[in-house]
């Protein structure tokens, strides 16, 4: 569950830890989260910086807040489409790419990476 990517901002590193979560299937659709200040203490983290992650994954569509009742991890779309969050993902894949193949890396490698990050091997 750890990403200790130090030139992310802490808010951008839980917002990654939920979703990896949730890929792996530790969070499932309809599991409640731990209020912010529950998740901040858990987290080691300033209140307002876990309450800027849950702001930025309830945009994102991954959390939904009910008022009163808590946060909970949505329902995940069955076709993501051609969504602006699908299209900016490609973008930063491309640019991504290009420096690679800059660098010089060849492509089985790349696929390979590619291959075990999807797959989850390198966690």
């Amino acid at each position: 569950m750890q990403m200790n990517d130090s030139s992310l901002p802490y808010y951008e590193q839980l917002v990654w830890r939920v979703k990896q979560q949730i890929v792996q299937g530790i969070l499932k659709p309809g599991d409640r989260l731990p209020s912010v200040r529950d998740m901040a203490r858990q987290e080691q983290l300033n209140p307002n910086t876990v309450s800027k992650a849950y702001k930025q994954l309830e945009t994102q569509q991954v959390i939904t807040t009910v008022h009163g009742k808590g946060t909970y991890v949505r329902e995940t779309a069955t076709a993501p489409g051609d969504s602006a969050q699908v299209v900016a993902s490609k973008k930063q894949l491309l640019t991504l790419l290009t420096e690679i193949r800059y660098l010089g890396v060849p492509l089985d490698e790349v696929v390979s990476w590619i291959k075990q990050a999807y797959e989850g091997v390198e966690q």
